[in-house]
C-alpha cells in the first residue's frame, strides 16, 4: 500500500513539474510570409503588441508598455534586396558594416551625437549588433536573417527620459531565447 502511495505521490509531483515547465516556456509565433518564423516567449503581461504592418515584404509593430516607466518598442521585419543572398550578420563584409553603423546616425539624426555599438548573439548563435544613443534617446537591437532586416528599437517610456542600459538588457535578455527557423517551401 505504501508503494502504490509513493508511486501516485511521484506522478503527481512529475505531472506538477511537467505543468510548471510548460508554464514558463509558453511561446508565441510570428511567420514573416513566405521566409521564416520566429518563436518568441510571450510577452510580459505589462506590454501590449500592436501590428502596425504585415505583408510578405515586412512587419511592424508597436509594443507598448501598461506602466508607466517601461521602455516603447518597436519591432520591425523587412527584406531588404541589398542583404540579398545574406543569411546572418556574421555574413556582412566589414565595408557593408561601416555603411550600415553610419545608416543609424542617418536614420536617427543624431549627426552630432555618439552612438554606441556592441556585438551580441543570441543563444542559437544569431549575431546582433546593439546600438546606443550616449545620450539614452534610444537603443536599438538589430539582425539580418535570410536577407530581412531585424530591429527592435527601444525608447524611453512614459516618466523617463532616457533608455538605461537596462531597457536595453531586457530585450537582450528576450531575444536571446528566440528561435528562427526557414519555412519549408511545398
Amino acid at each position: 500500500m505504501k508503494r502504490i502511495f509513493a508511486l501516485a505521490l511521484s506522478l503527481i509531483m512529475l505531472l506538477g513539474c511537467f505543468s510548471a515547465l510548460a508554464e514558463t516556456a509558453e511561446q508565441d509565433t510570428l511567420t514573416m510570409i513566405g521566409a521564416f518564423s520566429v518563436k518568441y516567449p510571450k510577452l510580459p503581461g505589462y506590454y501590449s503588441i500592436t501590428v502596425v504592418e504585415n505583408n510578405d515584404m515586412s512587419y511592424k509593430a508597436m509594443i507598448l508598455p501598461k506602466e508607466s516607466g517601461k521602455p516603447i518598442l518597436l519591432l520591425t521585419m523587412a527584406f531588404n534586396d541589398e542583404w540579398e543572398g545574406v543569411n546572418t550578420l556574421a555574413d556582412v563584409s566589414e565595408e557593408d558594416m561601416a555603411v550600415l553603423k553610419a545608416d543609424f546616425y542617418a536614420v536617427t539624426e543624431l549627426d552630432d551625437g555618439e552612438i554606441v555599438f556592441e556585438d551580441g548573439q543570441t543563444d542559437t548563435g544569431i549575431p546582433l549588433l546593439i546600438a546606443r544613443a550616449a545620450d539614452g534617446s534610444f537603443g536599438a537591437v538589430y539582425t539580418i536573417y535570410m536577407s530581412h532586416e531585424i530591429e527592435v528599437d527601444v525608447f524611453p517610456g512614459g516618466g523617463k527620459e532616457a533608455v538605461s542600459d537596462e531597457d536595453v538588457n531586457t530585450v537582450l535578455a528576450f531575444l536571446n531565447s528566440v528561435e528562427f527557423a526557414p519555412l519549408e517551401n511545398k
